[in-house]
């Protein structure tokens, strides 16, 4: 996807993520600051600099490199929210936020050096073609792609609309591989899911892309054609996105008045406050957040909590209160140019097109800075960053990690009762059970040896069982029920039950 010249001005027309058009706000203008007072300009400095590594360095490098990575080291040192992005890395960026790109629709992982599908996006190309979720890709058009990275096999995927890709995947741990013929389209990025269940409607909402206001806008419809009004709004791992997308959805749910503030350093940009114009709460609404609910997230369920139009269910939220703008940086050739043009030095393209009307072409913007602006402040004040949201109702889902062996663990077969000194996989298996229940075993290791015994016998005795540390039959049974239970309780989600039972009160 290109991002400047006529897809710029798109940019600055329909993009401007995290807050708002820019209006000629942006980057200082390049000063002649002197260093030390000893008439060295900065710009003299780096020149210098450069000129040297040029002459010293025994090696291949270019200018280009030598200033994109000037550039990222001088961002490096603000906070972590603030990124200098190349143009390859802008790409990836624009394609989370706008919410589209040309391709097949998958979403792809690296795992123990495979590339494996973890997502098929519904109705897109791959799904049409018969690529699953589980599918490892092992050849792009004939070539295979072992030892690629996700980076290398991505860029093979992608191509221009109306194109064709073959992919080669294995399945379900098949030597075969299945082909697939499948055409590049346009994908739409929809980040709303919905269900309904019972009387209460659930809806997850993963980002907010330039496609979230509309998917939620059509989830509430169908939620209005069933007579659903309450809501359980998902933004657990949401990691935020266009402000203009979070204010959006906050005025469905949150009722008249103020939404968030924006606070920027910057006298040139004028501070945004918004606000909602809903008269009549329409949902009662549960809210779920987590420790990676985060910046746009916590503004909608900061105004919704400060404003009482719902309850915040789960975990303390992550605690971004910052805000970003994104600003297109042109390259020394097109800050020479422009120069010329206007008299002016411009280094942010945006400048440059809000007082000139001038778009730069693609070749001369280096690439894009993505910088922390300003701050924002919840209806009653609060200002986040750092702290995050605490929730009404405190529910902590059980960690994944707790959990993670049970995968590994087979149910005790009662064919032997083993005891001190025995060695076997039914020893292993208890002491696996044993260990996710809390009980000392040390590392389970096969070997019925006395730390074992000893927490057999516990166990025996909270069940109410005979309490000698034998691994007997009944007691191979009740370590059987608990690891159903364990099953059980890795899948339950215990705060959307407490979601749930919260809206049925």
């Amino acid at each position: 996807m290109n991002v400047t010249g006529k897809s710029l001005k798109r940019v600055l027309l329909s993009l401007v993520i995290f807050c708002i058009l820019i209006s000629g706000v942006g980057i200082a203008y390049a000063e002649e600051v002197e260093i030390e007072d000893k008439g060295i300009s900065y710009s003299d400095y780096f020149k210098g600099i450069f000129d040297m590594a040029e002459d010293r360095y025994k090696g291949e490098v270019t200018r280009k490199q030598m200033i994109e990575g000037a550039l990222k080291g001088i961002f490096d040192t603000m906070d972590s929210y603030t990124v200098y992005y190349t143009m390859e890395e802008a790409q990836a960026f624009f394609t989370d936020i706008n919410g589209s790109y040309t391709g097949i629709g998958v979403v792809m992982s690296e795992v123990d050096g495979k590339i494996l599908i973890d997502r098929v996006y519904s109705s897109s190309p791959a799904e049409e073609a018969g690529i699953k979720s589980g599918d490892v890709i092992v050849e792009v058009d004939g070539k295979s792609i072992e030892n690629f990275s996700l980076d290398e096999v991505a860029g093979l995927i992608k191509g221009p609309k109306g194109t064709k890709v073959v992919i080669g995947v294995l399945r379900d741990g098949a030597d075969k591989i299945i082909k697939f013929e499948v055409t590049r389209r346009e994908i739409i990025l929809n980040p709303v899911t919905y269900k309904i269940d019972g009387d209460i409607g659930y809806i997850k909402l993963e980002m907010f892309n330039s496609n979230a206001s509309k998917a939620m806008e059509e989830a509430l419809r169908q939620m209005d054609k069933k007579n659903i009004t309450k809501i359980i709004l998902d933004l657990r791992d949401n990691p935020g996105g266009d402000v203009n997308q979070a204010v959006s959805i906050a005025r469905m749910f949150v009722k008249n008045g103020l939404i968030t503030k924006l606070d920027f350093k910057s006298e040139s940009q004028i501070d945004e406050v918004y606000y909602s114009n809903l008269k009549e709460l329409k949902y009662k609404l549960a809210v779920l957040v987590n420790e990676w609910s985060a910046s746009a997230s916590e503004i909608l369920a900061g105004a919704i909590q400060d404003t009482a139009s719902g309850t915040l269910v789960g975990s303390k939220t992550f605690g971004k209160g910052k805000v970003q703008n994104l600003y297109p940086i042109l390259t020394p050739e097109a800050v020479e140019k422009y120069e010329k043009e206007t008299g002016e030095i411009f280094v942010n393209g945006y400048e440059l097109m809000g007082k000139y009307g001038i778009y730069p072409s693609d070749d001369e913007v280096i690439g894009w800075l993505k910088i922390t602006t300003g701050e924002y402040y919840t209806p009653n004040g609060r200002m986040i960053d750092g702290v995050g949201l605490e929730p009404d109702i405190y529910v902590e889902n059980s960690p994944e990690g707790k959990y993670k062996v049970l995968e590994g663990i087979k149910k005790l077969r009662k064919v032997t009762k083993p005891s001190l000194n025995t060695e076997s996989e039914d020893v292993l298996n208890a002491e696996s059970i044993l260990a996710v229940l809390g009980y000392d075993v040390g590392t389970p290791d096969n070997l019925m040896d006395e730390k074992t015994v000893r927490a057999v016998a516990q166990f025996q005795k909270d069940c109410g069982l005979y309490s000698y540390g034998v691994l007997d039959f009944a007691t191979q049974q009740a370590l059987n029920d608990k690891l159903d239970e364990l099953i059980l309780m890795k899948d339950r989600d215990s705060q959307y039950e407490k979601a749930v039972e919260l809206l049925k009160n």
